[in-house]
């Protein structure tokens, strides 16, 4: 596989240790929730916004662009934008209720716990029942289930969690069926087309998981042919697939393990704490034996030497599918939208915003995929609200005049 040319850039920083378990695309089995209301805010594009974590510092932003709606969500809450960006599903909650708004905040529907996206019209849950988009659906499985879905009509349904450490139990929908097949094993996720699965299989004991967190050799899966095209041999910790789902990176404690998937080839870099695809070839990390405090060192890595973007000092990126960038700090505080010129497009540095935290050198972590701030479509953003009580949804469309609404 293409190999990693160097770290060619590092500066001080201090990472924040992580406030909770995120899971995204597809894989919703998360605590907390809020009832969300039927009718949020919505503010016009054009005009000052308020900040979402409810300062009163305006946010003033350009046509076509701004918060257009605050969700009501909890700390364990996960949030996932359907396969078309057309709406966005937030699961979750004590009340074990999932729910689907459309691109302006406005509630289409109210499902049962752990919802997950089977399509961009569907959703299932962990019984294995498909409901209809704009239709409601009271029901739904207990807490130790849930659905892990593709979003392109397939897939993994978690039936039973042991009473002890392991893999659960699961069965699968395929080809339009539900299948029992009680396999035990964890899925993790998808890649973005839907073409491969993440299958784990957890090898450590109790005292090791509730130090470390979770470990153990994930499989990537061509859910058609079911051959196993990778295998990363250590995960414990978050994976990511690059934007067009050609390659797979996975933290496996101090190391980043990151898998191509065309050749089936696995590059272990050393001393690396992943951070998050900034393209299709380049990734960001942090040392991981600097420590969380002021001798930390983010790294950026470039897996084909023709794609060099040199990045700010203290900051990451994660890029959308148009090529905005949304700009944040170490510390999960988001900064700023980029245009694709490098220009400020949204300037975000007040409004409360997080991304996604890191955990810290000697957290314990769990395994999961890395969350998707970007609708697909790129036209849209979902950040939470630094005290965890709301989620912003953000119009970055300049082209759209005048208010989203």
């Amino acid at each position: 596989m293409r190999r990693a040319r160097g770290l060619w850039w590092a500066v001080p920083i201090g990472m924040a240790v992580i406030a909770g378990l995120v899971v995204a695309a597809g894989l919703l089995g998360l605590r907390g929730g809020t009832p969300a209301s039927s009718a949020p805010a919505v503010a016009a594009a054009n005009h000052a916004t308020p900040t979402v974590s409810g300062t009163s510092s305006p946010l003033v932003t350009p046509p076509g662009t701004g918060v257009v709606a605050k969700l009501p969500m909890a700390q364990w809450s996960a949030f996932a934008w359907a396969p078309d960006g057309a709406h966005l599903l937030v699961a979750g909650g004590d009340d074990y209720t999932t729910r689907v708004y459309d691109r302006f905040g406005k509630l289409v529907s109210t499902y049962g716990s752990i919802e997950s996206w089977l399509d961009g019209t569907h959703v299932i849950d962990g019984s294995g029942y498909v409901a209809t988009l704009g239709t409601d659906y009271s029901g739904g499985p207990t807490a130790n289930s849930r659905a892990v879905a593709s979003g392109h009509g397939s897939a993994a349904v978690v039936v039973a969690v042991p009473a002890c450490v392991g893999d659960p139990i699961i069965d699968w929908y395929k080809d339009g069926r539900y299948v029992k097949t009680r396999d035990k094993a964890t899925p993790f996720g998808w890649s973005p087309d839907g073409k491969y699965a993440l299958v784990g299989h957890m090898d450590c004991g109790q005292a090791d998981a509730e130090l470390h967190g979770w470990k153990g050799p994930v499989q990537v899966i061509d859910f058609e042919s079911g051959n196993v095209v990778a295998t990363l041999p250590g995960v414990r910790g978050e994976m990511a697939f690059n934007p067009d789902g050609t390659s797979i990176a996975a933290q496996s404690d101090g190391d980043l393990e990151v898998a191509d998937l065309g050749s089936g080839e696995v590059d272990t870099l050393p001393n690396l704490r992943f951070l998050g695809w900034l393209d299709v070839e380049s990734i960001i990390a942090v040392a991981a034996t600097a420590g969380s405090g002021a001798g930390s060192q983010v790294e950026f890595v470039d897996l084909d030497p023709a794609a060099v973007s040199p990045l700010p000092g203290t900051t990451w990126k994660a890029e959308s599918p148009t090529g905005l960038e949304l700009q944040a700090d170490l510390t999960g505080a988001v900064r700023s939208i980029l245009a694709a010129d490098g220009t400020t497009l949204l300037d975000l540095s007040a409004a409360g915003l997080v991304a996604e935290r890191q955990p810290g050198p000697n957290e314990p972590t769990g395994t999961w995929l890395q969350q998707q701030w970007w609708s697909p479509d790129g036209r849209m953003l979902a950040l939470k609200a630094a005290d965890g009580k709301s989620l912003a949804m953000i119009s970055v469309d300049p082209a759209v005049p005048g208010s989203p609404t």
